[in-house]
């Protein structure tokens, strides 16, 4: 058995059908049974238990899984060390952050630093669940977090602030100290997300409306739909937004982090990318922090 099968084995012993397994691994579904068939066949013993609504593992699968997992460690920390050696300003640069920070922020810096190292092969990945970078799904991660796990180096280069907004026309037709209970808020699909971002804030405040996608939240607090919590750093330059309340959001401990693997913080297109994006950062801080006004 080589590295592919048992790769294959781990993606489908990972998710909850095998489409779902070959779309992670960017085949298509017959390639997965197939090679999964195959296995089995080898194996002399069925590895999962295919029904209806997806599939389980055997006994024989939980105990090829729990070996697979060890194996694909192995391969990760082989990989990183020598990564970790690649002292060439070339080759594939993968980095990962929120969409919206590329949209309205990152996009014309990632544009500069791509034009200014032209071997870099940068790939820039925005999906709606972290990466895990101690698994080398991405190199760098620019992520907004009040601890992130330890087991990666970076810094964090500042706090990082929200604040309420609402459209100007919204804004004009509130009174001058605004009472949270007698506006609509808009707020994400999490309970948690809104307790921490606007309830623990506004006690009195009414989650009428609730999102899923900071691009969607972001579009209907334009139009009128109602008020929410925004990052500074886009709102406070949008002239189709403005703070309902001058002060930021407390938001303890909240900061800006960019972030790599351990193993790979040397490599220079590594340490390039990473002190590029930090000193543009920097150069906004005020931005970010809530203080930059129209």
């Amino acid at each position: 058995m080589n590295w592919d099968d048992l790769r294959i084995f781990l993606a489908v012993a990972r998710a909850t059908s095998l489409s779902t397994a070959a779309q992670a691994l960017g085949v298509n579904q017959s390639t997965v049974s197939r090679r999964l068939a195959a296995m089995e066949e080898n194996l002399g013993t069925r590895l999962i238990e295919r029904r209806a609504k997806g599939h389980t593992l055997t006994a024989a699968g939980q105990e090829l899984s729990a070996i697979a997992g060890n194996v694909e460690d192995e391969f990760i920390r082989v990989d990183a060390k020598v990564a970790g050696r690649d002292t060439r300003l070339s080759g594939r640069l993968r980095v990962t952050c929120v969409d919206m920070m590329v949209d309205r922020y990152l996009a014309p810096h990632v544009a500069s630093f791509c034009a200014e190292h032209t071997e870099i092969e940068l790939s820039l990945l925005t999906p709606f669940q972290p990466l895990d970078i101690m698994r080398r799904e991405a190199d760098v991660a620019v992520r907004v977090s009040a601890s992130p796990p330890e087991t990666l180096v970076g810094r964090r280069l500042f706090d990082f602030a929200l604040a309420v907004y609402a459209s100007p026309d919204f804004v004009d037709a509130l009174p001058d100290e605004p009472d949270p209970a007698q506006f609509n808020w808009v707020g994400w699909a999490s309970d948690d997300y809104n307790k921490r971002m606007i309830t623990d804030n506004y006690p009195d405040a009414k989650v009428c409306h609730r999102i899923d996608s900071l691009l969607v939240l972001n579009a209907l607090v334009q139009q009128g739909l109602g008020a929410s919590v925004l990052p500074c750093y886009w709102a406070d330059k949008n002239c189709a937004l403005r703070r309902v309340y001058n002060q930021p959001v407390s938001q303890s401990g909240l900061g800006l982090w960019v972030l790599a693997h351990p193993d790979v913080r040397h490599v220079e297109r590594v340490r390039a990318f990473t002190g590029f994006i930090q000193k543009a950062f920097q150069h906004d801080r005020d931005l970010f922090e809530g203080r930059w006004s129209k």
